[in-house]
């Protein structure tokens, strides 16, 4: 195989490459702070008035950290399809295509129900107006070099580097998708998920805002990725053809300005790699066998870091990236488009969506049909641009209503056990994909109605509940995604050491409306 540098790794290896991931020593002081900052803001989209003369394609704006207007384009699911999910799409860093362009890509994606969100994070062009040219790298440096800090001394110092400062605008992005969708765009009042999407630069920033982004202010349930760069400095920085292209050439050349390696303590503030084990969203992530302008092998340590549960994250390959493809690699990045927009389909959980690209991930070139659905799954509106209410979904409603219990009453319980006994036979589904469809059923109103719940969880004191909540937090990220937990080994451990920490001898079912309860 020709093309990009293999860096002296086979495929195995590169695919296998994993990241020393030491905090930088000022990593969680700056990110508190970096926090508190963006907790801070009431970021609206609003009309993009003054129109940015970089790319006047940009219909809104929003206010990021330091008061700089960020660029924007919104688009919207056709007439009369409602919207039930936001995306946050990201960009490139040598090529930031123009924002009339990008709105086109997603079209597919949008009638199913996606309200995209293309953005432009400051100093690249749609988001000039407070910042100017960022991009320019006539002074050998560019973007990434912005607002670099000399020395890391406190946190504030790393405060208006351009690599946190895009993370926030991310950040801001999506909050104000959201706010804006409730009461906008046919989302009926109703909270929308939002997901985030970003490839090369943007699959970097989107790791790092994920990871980073209170869930409090916005959670990105899902994250579509490709070839993240910002991933294993240490590595990257250990052989100058590892920074030879790209964001990595203008580090390498502010570094050597410097004079000063302590410069790399603050690089390593945003190193995805590290960042990514605080990740538990489900992920599809490409990754390429080849790459130098983000070294394939860096790529690959921010997939093998992430924290998300084995089963709810894919790696799909590609020959090479960041170069001209050969007609088979071609084929493989169209190919991921159509993979990235069923995994994003609202109407879907993603371990349905992904059930019938499993054979595809690591080779391939076409999409696949109904016929290669596993024929245990949905079988109607699999690839439809609307997708309807399929057999899986009326076999589980059915059940629930048997079941006669609330969802949020109903896990580990006699009623459960037979709701599963009774759908597990048609639909080859685990019981916490079953939990878990149900779950995006009731987001989507197609659950009945159960009244009251038929148990209340048992008395427990205050310190018992701030020890089960910093329990929860630290499993799944925050208490607004404890519908993870419910049957898996995760949630099994969660019982023992509680029951363990407070001397008490509560069920799983127990524990479970408890962990309800501290997330109303």
């Amino acid at each position: 195989m020709t093309g990009p540098s293999d860096f002296g790794l086979s495929a195995v290896a590169t695919l296998a490459h994993v990241a020393d991931r030491p905090f930088a020593p000022m990593h969680r002081p700056f990110w508190a702070r970096w926090r508190d900052d963006v907790a801070s803001l009431r970021p609206r989209l609003v009309p993009a008035e003054p129109a940015d003369p970089s790319d006047n394609a940009a219909t809104h704006q929003l206010e990021s950290l330091g008061s700089v207007r960020v660029g924007c384009a919104i688009e919207l699911p056709p007439k009369g399809t409602p919207v039930s999910a936001g995306l946050v799409a990201t960009h490139g860093y040598s090529y930031c295509e123009p924002l009339a362009k990008s709105v086109r890509r997603f079209g597919p994606l949008c009638a199913r129900g996606v309200a995209v969100l293309h953005l432009r994070v400051r100093g690249f062009p749609g988001s000039q107006l407070d910042t100017g040219d960022w991009a320019d790298d006539r002074d050998g440096l560019g973007w990434i070099a912005r607002g670099f800090p000399p020395a890391l001394n406190r946190p504030e110092d790393a405060l208006n580097w351009s690599v946190p400062l895009a993370v926030a605008d991310i950040a801001c992005a999506g909050r104000a998708l959201r706010d804006w969708l409730t009461t906008r765009a046919g989302a009926d009042g109703r909270p929308v998920p939002i997901f985030l999407h970003g490839e090369s630069f943007g699959g970097g920033l989107a790791v790092l805002a994920a990871a980073q982004t209170p869930a409090s202010l916005v959670s990105f349930e899902r994250l579509a990725i490709g070839v993240p760069t910002f991933g294993d400095w240490a590595w990257r920085l250990a052989d100058p053809a590892r920074m030879a292209l790209g964001a990595g050439a203008h580090l390498l050349a502010l570094l050597r300005a410097l004079g000063n390696q302590d410069a790399t303590d603050t690089l390593r503030l945003c190193d995805a790699a590290a960042h990514a084990a605080q990740i538990r969203q489900p992920t599809l992530c490409k990754l390429a066998l080849r790459d130098e302008m983000v070294p394939a092998p860096s790529a690959a340590a921010v997939y093998n870091a992430l924290g998300t549960d084995p089963g709810h994250k894919w790696r799909f390959l590609v020959p090479e990236a960041h170069t001209e493809p050969s007609l088979a690699g071609a084929r493989r990045h169209a190919l991921f488009e159509r993979c990235a927009a069923d995994f994003l389909d609202p109407a879907r959980d993603p371990a349905q969506a992904m059930a019938p690209w499993e054979p595809l991930l690591t080779e391939g070139d076409r999409a696949p049909t109904r016929e290669d659905a596993p024929l245990t799954g949905p079988q109607t509106g699999l690839f439809a641009d609307e997708p309807s209410r399929d057999l899986l979904d009326d076999q589980l409603v059915a059940a629930y209503e048997r079941a006669g219990r609330t969802l949020d009453d109903l896990p580990y319980t006699p009623e459960w056990a037979s709701l599963f006994a009774e759908v597990e036979p048609g639909t080859g589904l685990r019981e916490r994909e079953a939990f878990h469809r149900l779950h995006n059923l009731r987001k989507a109103g197609k659950l009945p109605r159960m009244g009251r719940a038929s148990s209340s969880p048992p008395a427990i004191d205050r310190d018992e509940e701030a020890d089960l909540a910093g329990r929860v937090t630290r499993l799944v990220g925050s208490l607004g995604q404890r519908d993870r937990l419910p049957f898996t080994p995760e949630f099994d451990r969660l019982v023992l050491e509680f029951n363990a920490a407070t001397g008490r001898d509560l069920g799983p079912h127990d524990v479970w409306r408890l962990v309800a309860k501290l997330a109303k």
